[in-house]
């Protein structure tokens, strides 16, 4: 009875844990919530929601590398319980926290549980299928469509706000029952690649820390000066993203940078005013991320995913206002979340080692988000809201800039997804030429 019962509810622990972690890291790097703070703490506040992050996703990995040593997945289940109810914690604090440093120390605590329940969850899951693709699943599309929410004016540590109360009690109630009647082998692996992926989500989390906080820090006029930063920036983190995947023999770490290059658009239109519900945007990213997933299960074409991934950078660079809104939106939505199935389902390693980093790397690729929120066309509004003497009452916006900055971020980053389809078909084609023992 107990062993009909493990599959499905890991499954469904699988699939609320990873949403629920993927959900907390999923922080923009820009601010609209309220709180008391000085224009010093402010910025402070601001470097510390990224730097958190990076240290959530090595963590995560590090969290993944130390529960598959033990006998069974209960520890992991056990570690990914009190991760949640870290999470319960913070959630509960927050409406108190009157000021930013208390909002500091909350939002790292968060970021900290996040890590270790998506760390101990693939831990948990990653030798059942299964499970495995119900996470994966949870995970891309909550990194999708999570931009959809928004924390209002509210006191919070995250511009998307707080999790939301429909998942934190299932997965604390979910992965203490997974605990009790789930004893299977954790997914192991071996000691080399464990110490490799060790010291790429490292190394990856501190170049995208650092490159994304130079490309944010530019406060040059210059825009052909800005293009020469986020082009060395682009250039030193995809090259060290191979340097990686050929040390590890994956393809997986390829397809994720990929996944949040492409991302990196549409999370910002998103994120945005739109004239779309979000429970529809949702609706429509979770379904096509799962449509791709099933279809990759069949007949893995990581070729094919790229390929549509590649369609949404490039709409950006044909019109910087195409899918801004409405169904359009919806339409570029659905190309993004069928390339991400597709892309992921095709490169799914079997080690859960791999799996832990290449999750990750959409979480942390702060360079990404960086060249879209630094291009992004800036509107001002003219005039007053109520009348005043001798000025004239607001008759909309104007733009600033042009939108050609925004064409060249839809070039730069469609760039980087044919990068990494050339280098994950050369990954390829090297494997196949090496002789086997």
């Amino acid at each position: 009875m107990i062993s009909n019962v493990r599959a499905p509810l890991s499954a469904v622990a699988a699939l609320l844990a990873g949403a629920l972690a993927t959900f907390v890291l999923v922080s923009p790097p820009e601010w609209r919530g309220a709180f008391s703070a000085s224009g010093r703490q402010l910025e402070s506040w601001l470097d510390t929601v990224p730097t958190a992050i990076a240290v959530a996703t090595v963590l995560a990995v590090l969290a993944y590398a130390a529960l598959q040593r033990a006998g069974s997945v209960r520890p992991a289940w056990i570690s990914a319980a009190v991760a949640s109810a870290v999470l319960i914690g913070v959630r509960l604090m927050v409406s108190g926290a009157g000021g930013v440093d208390q909002l500091t120390l909350l939002h790292y605590a968060k970021c900290v549980a996040a890590g270790v329940l998506l760390g101990a969850t693939v831990a948990a899951v990653w030798t059942r299928p299964l499970p495995r693709l119900t996470f994966v699943a949870a995970v891309a599309s909550t990194f999708v469509v999570a931009h959809t929410a928004d924390t209002g004016w509210e006191p919070s540590t995250s511009t998307l706000g707080e999790p939301f109360w429909w998942l934190l009690i299932p997965v604390v109630v979910l992965t203490v029952a997974c605990a009790v009647v789930d004893a299977d082998a954790p997914a192991k692996a071996d000691a080399a690649l464990v110490r490799n992926v060790a010291a790429a989500v490292v190394t990856l989390a501190l170049a995208h820390r650092l490159l994304g906080a130079w490309i944010d820090g530019q406060t040059t006029d210059s825009t052909l000066q800005q293009w020469v930063v986020i082009g060395v920036c682009l250039v030193l983190v995809v090259a060290l993203t191979e340097f990686w995947a050929q040390r590890i023999e994956s393809p997986f770490l390829l397809a994720a940078t990929a996944v949040a290059a492409a991302t990196a658009l549409v999370a910002s239109q998103l994120a945005q005013w739109t004239r779309i519900e979000p429970w529809l945007a949702v609706v429509v990213g979770t379904t096509t991320v799962v449509v791709g997933l099933a279809t990759s299960m069949r007949r893995p074409t990581p070729s094919i995913g790229l390929a549509v991934l590649a369609l949404v950078p490039l709409s950006t660079a044909v019109d910087p206002d195409f899918g801004n809104e409405g169904v359009w939106l919806l339409v570029r939505l659905a190309v993004l979340g069928l390339g991400i199935g597709l892309t992921l389902g095709s490169t799914l390693p079997d080690s859960g080692a791999v799996a832990s980093l290449g999750l990750v790397v959409p979480l942390l690729a702060l360079v990404f988000t960086e060249v879209v929120t630094t291009t992004r066309t800036v509107i001002t509004y003219n005039g007053a809201y109520e009348p005043l003497p001798g000025v004239p009452l607001s008759s909309g916006y104007d733009t600033l800039l042009p939108p050609a900055p925004n064409r060249i971020a839809g070039i730069a980053l469609l760039l980087v997804v044919v990068f990494c389809a050339l280098a994950i078909r050369g990954l390829g084609a090297r494997e196949r030429t090496e002789p086997t023992d």
